[in-house]
């Protein structure tokens, strides 16, 4: 069996908290978000969801007036007892809008699915992002 010594000691700890510190650091900041583009009359349209541990969120934007909605389905898992829960919401307005979620006690988020549109000048656009934690 070989001898530990005092330099064998520091590469061990050295790489136990390199580790540690990747293994959890990387899962307390991790996030995810999806985005889609396009354009009515040459104005930019923009459909997001993004999605992190303890909550979600969701927008539509347009660079002109128009209507512009979005609707979104989120969904979570609690940690203790493993049952699933959604939420759903909904918002509307001129040129941009959003929903946001947060994730109940002992729970931690699963995904965020939701719908854009934007209608102006006669023409509608739509699409549909989401994001899974």
């Amino acid at each position: 069996m070989k001898k530990i010594t005092k330099g064998n000691l520091r590469k061990i700890i050295l790489t136990f908290t390199l580790a540690f510190t990747l293994t959890f650091g990387m899962s307390i900041s991790a996030y995810a978000a999806t985005s889609a583009t396009g354009g009515i009359n040459d104005y930019i349209t923009r459909g997001s969801s993004s999605i992190s541990a303890t909550g979600a969120s969701a927008s539509t934007s347009y660079q002109s007036t128009g209507s512009v909605t979005v609707s979104s389905t989120y969904s979570y898992v609690n940690t203790d007892t493993l049952e699933t829960g959604t939420s759903t919401k909904n918002n509307g307005h001129y040129s941009s809008c959003s929903v946001s979620f947060s994730a109940p006690s002992n729970c931690r988020s699963v995904k965020v699915t939701s719908s854009h549109s934007v209608t102006a000048y006669d023409q509608t656009w739509t699409t549909n992002t989401s994001a899974t934690y």
